[in-house]
């Protein structure tokens, strides 16, 4: 399995996963042209993938998915909510509703969308699985639920947000109600979030960590990673596995992350 955050913020996201016999996307908030770049950035051949996953409906998420769908007649796999709530997405010519809990597999990968908690309908995070390898993918969630606990468990990577510094946020520019929403349940996980999950919840299974959906505005990239690397830190401390070595991958809007292949 290779897998790759082709770009990650408020600018357009994008994680690139293949196996031995298929290749997809989760989200592509960008064109055509962009991904091709990354693509190409990141040698990861000539760009053919066979479908795509939509976590949600917001634009950084779907903006180049529909351009993508049509020109290649690739599927798009998503929730009912996601597909309701945008209409454009109708320009499709190929939608797979998928449900929270239920798995579907394509090729040697197997699939399975999670509920997670953000303001749009029916948001999931994905998790994969091919030839033993499993990894998953949370991002643009308000709060690390039971059920997003349990289906980051048992994993060899993750992409989890990390995506504000609260103080800088409290602090920072933005207008009262939109610090409101970023800060609340449905809005997106900040450092301090992700880092009591990794602290408490975490089964420190997962060696490749990517800390994904850095705000530019309210993070810094050497802030989210000392948040994370502390919080491991702390993890194997307190349960007795300080010999376990993590690896935190930063990712960023504009170009892709390292490679990783398992």
């Amino acid at each position: 399995m290779r897998v790759c955050v082709l770009g990650s913020g408020s600018g357009g996201n994008c994680t690139y996963l293949s196996t031995r016999r298929v290749s997809v996307l989760v989200d592509l908030g960008f064109g055509k042209r962009s991904l091709d770049r990354r693509l190409s950035e990141a040698q990861l051949g000539n760009g053919a993938v066979d479908a795509v996953f939509l976590t949600h409906g917001h634009f950084d998420h779907f903006s180049g998915v529909i351009g993508l769908a049509c020109e290649n007649q690739i599927p798009v796999f998503m929730t009912a909510g996601t597909y309701e709530e945008t209409p454009d997405l109708a320009l499709i010519p190929s939608v797979e509703v998928v449900r929270p809990g239920e798995s579907v597999t394509l090729g040697d990968l197997c699939v399975t969308p999670f509920a997670i908690s953000h303001d749009s309908a029916e948001p999931v995070g994905f998790r994969f699985e091919a030839e033993g390898i499993r990894g998953a993918l949370a991002t643009d969630l308000g709060e690390i639920t039971p059920e997003v606990s349990r289906r980051l468990g048992d994993c060899d990577w993750l992409v989890v947000e990390s995506n504000h510094d609260e103080n800088l946020l409290r602090l920072g520019p933005y207008p009262w109600p939109l610090k409101q929403r970023l800060l609340s349940r449905v809005g997106h996980l900040s450092n301090h979030s992700l880092a009591q999950f990794l602290t408490s919840d975490f089964d420190g299974n997962a060696v490749h960590l990517f800390l994904a959906h850095l705000s530019r505005q309210n993070n810094a990239p050497q802030l989210a990673f000392d948040s994370a690397w502390r919080a491991l830190k702390d993890r194997a401390g307190v349960n007795g596995d300080a010999e376990r070595r993590w690896s935190l991958h930063l990712t960023e809007q504009t170009k892709p992350s390292i490679v990783l292949e398992l």
